[in-house]
């Protein structure tokens, strides 16, 4: 398996303001610190607002501004409970339409036994969330493995749990729901068309997956192991991923004949010894081209940042480098927003890290070539009317390359030549980004667009 090789420069300034720069095949990355002294954030979830939405264990919910790295409270969950390792409030999912339904999902837990989903709706006007709606409780909790990720897909939400820790023989239980990943309605209803009738369970045999994003038309999934076996898997529905009678591929005599009895789907990609992967993402734009198609994955107990570079049809993992190693600390979750920056956070104020003086941290990776801030004022292309329901127009010095729109879910729906009028009348309204490409379709300016 090949590895790329990559040269670090590291800059500091009087201000205290870091960044490290990775040169990445023909791409220089730049690193920066946007966000300090968090407590043990640990998922991130990107709005169709525009803001960066992330959670921290002992309850909070916070939201930060991509652009300006404003950092604001939102709410504070005051039935949390903390316990074990690092367990407490967790995942966080925001509804896709949340600027005309406001409402955000989060998981946690509220005993030292049981956690649950609960709705909030989000109140603009006075910055924070109202109307609590327990959306699925009573869920069986414990000292470690409790998951937890969401996604909603369409209008259906997933969530990836944990065996409990002290429980894992309920991975492989069809009355339990840990050890699984669920498929709900947004009301927290159990789907008719679910694989198991009257039942969340969409997947099953899972010891702690702590990531879960979707993309390719595929559930991704990261999965720690005990020693070793870390996993990298592809959710199917109604499949048996193995624990605890299998850890990684099917391999021994005993495991074999398991899989081929119980249809256990076999990890894409393994580590071992044991890395401790927490949150994933898909990367899917020009903006880093190196990192095109590959799913980025979180470290907590190596430290690290991987690329896993993914084959045509995200099926295999043909290629894992490295990009970040023992540099801010343990890493909890990776999220890539619309424009192609990645975020990162850090997770050492938890109770195996070793915190510094300004963990927990928020990181940005970008590339360095799309300048210091492509929504500067300091314009080579004006987009207006904003916000438009119908005719968008675009006034720029470069008349020739390209025009890409994506949505905040960062997925490509207009791509052309330069023109100074696009029609967005049939999209869906919500936050979008035009991106004014050169000939070689490198990105020179990103807007972002609000339609009505």
């Amino acid at each position: 398996m090949k590895k790329i090789t990559l040269s670090i420069l590291f800059a500091c300034f009087l201000n205290s303001t870091c960044f490290a720069q990775v040169t990445l095949g023909n791409t220089i990355l730049e690193k920066t610190v946007v966000a300090s002294n968090l407590s043990i954030p640990w998922d991130m979830e990107y709005g169709a607002d525009g803001w960066i939405w992330f959670t921290e264990l002992a309850g909070n919910i916070k939201r930060m501004n991509p652009d300006t790295y404003e950092v604001q409270q939102v709410f504070s969950i005051n039935d949390v409970v903390l316990f074990g390792f690092s367990v407490g409030l967790h995942s966080i999912v925001l509804h896709p339409d949340f600027n005309n339904t406001p409402y955000l999902y989060v998981h946690y837990t509220y005993s030292t036994t049981t956690s649950k989903i609960v709705r909030y709706e989000y109140d603009a006007a006075n910055n924070t969330l109202i109307n609590p709606v327990i959306i699925l409780g009573s869920i069986p909790a414990g000292v470690s493995h409790n998951g937890s990720r969401m996604v909603i897909l369409g209008d259906k939400l997933f969530i990836s749990l944990g065996d409990t820790y002290s429980t894992p023989t309920v991975a492989q239980s069809l009355t339990s729901i840990n050890g699984k990943v669920l498929r709900m309605n947004l009301d927290g209803s159990i789907p008719d068309d679910n694989p198991i009738t009257g039942s969340y369970i969409w997947s099953f045999g899972h010891r702690n997956p702590q990531g879960l994003c979707y993309g390719n038309g595929k559930f991704y999934s990261s999965e720690h192991g005990t020693g070793a076996n870390d996993e990298i898997n592809i959710i199917q529905e109604n499949r048996n991923y193995g624990w605890p009678t299998v850890e990684g591929v099917c391999s021994t005599a005993a495991e074999i004949t398991f899989c081929t009895a119980q249809n256990v789907v076999e990890p894409i990609y393994s580590w071992s010894p044991s890395i401790a992967p927490a949150g994933i993402s898909l990367y899917q734009s020009d903006a880093i081209p190196e990192w095109n198609n590959s799913l980025l994955v979180a470290v907590l107990k190596n430290k690290q940042l991987l690329q896993l570079k993914l084959s045509d049809d995200g099926s295999q993992v043909v290629q894992q480098n490295i990009i970040v190693t023992n540099t801010y600390g343990r890493l909890r979750d990776v999220l890539v927003i619309p424009d192609g920056r990645v975020f990162i956070c850090t997770s050492n104020k938890d109770y195996a890290g070793t915190p510094g003086a300004t963990d927990d941290r928020i990181i940005e990776i970008k590339n360095q070539a799309l300048g210091v801030n492509q929504f500067s004022d300091n314009q080579k292309m004006s987009v207006y009317p904003v916000p438009s329901d119908g005719i968008l127009y675009v006034d720029s010095a470069l008349k020739t390359g390209f025009i890409s729109i994506r949505n905040a879910e960062g997925n490509q729906v207009y791509a052309a030549g330069y023109t100074d009028k696009v029609d967005v009348s049939a999209f869906s309204s919500g936050i979008y980004y035009l991106q004014l490409l050169d000939e070689h379709k490198t990105i020179v300016e990103t807007k972002k667009i609000l339609i009505k």
